[in-house]
């Protein structure tokens, strides 16, 4: 048996330490997007070996790779997408994909499948379609209209999920001063 006060020395079997992370250029992205868009985080305990976010709201944020990875090796989201908050595809029609982080270390949040599928993708595709050209103002008042249908998906309550999410988004427009 250990002794009490040598187990906060010790790591727990089966998670994860700061010395299992791998480093990824991804995470200063996501976390300065998450600092400036001012939604209140702080690390998932979880076995990934690359931080993975919790928000107020209960939402999992992290880099595409981080979560699809996470996604099959955690039972209780087995089956979930990552979500990028921003598209790829927008980033790309706005002439500013290339000063951001490759597709698979860009910011996403976890969601439902249905969620993913049938909710925000198919409002972004009507509202924001894929050829078209749009100002950001339009950009995000599509993703405003997505992420109004998300509900309480993870507890956090609609309105916290939607101003975090719409929060996250204007940030990262932000971050190549789109917005």
């Amino acid at each position: 048996m250990i002794p009490a006060a040598l187990c906060r020395f010790l790591p727990l079997p089966g998670f994860a330490t700061s010395e299992d992370r791998m480093p990824e250029p991804s995470m200063d992205f996501v976390e300065s997007i998450l600092k400036d868009s001012r939604v209140p985080y702080r690390e998932y305990r979880c076995n990934s070996p690359s931080p993975i976010w919790l928000t107020s709201g209960n939402q999992l944020l992290s880099s595409y790779k981080a979560l699809s990875r996470f996604a099959t090796v955690d039972r209780h989201y087995r089956g979930w997408h990552a979500h990028h908050v921003v598209e790829a595809q927008d980033l790309e029609r706005l002439g500013v994909a290339v000063k951001f982080p490759q597709y698979e270390e860009q910011l996403t949040v976890l969601l439902p499948q249905a969620a993913h599928i049938q909710r925000i993708n198919s409002v972004l595709r009507n509202q924001a379609p894929k050829y078209a050209v749009m100002p950001v103002a339009d950009l995000l008042a599509a993703y405003a209209a997505a992420y109004a249908l998300m509900g309480n998906y993870c507890g956090g309550g609609e309105q916290r999920i939607r101003s975090e999410l719409m929060a996250v988004a204007r940030a990262i427009f932000r971050w190549e001063g789109l917005a």
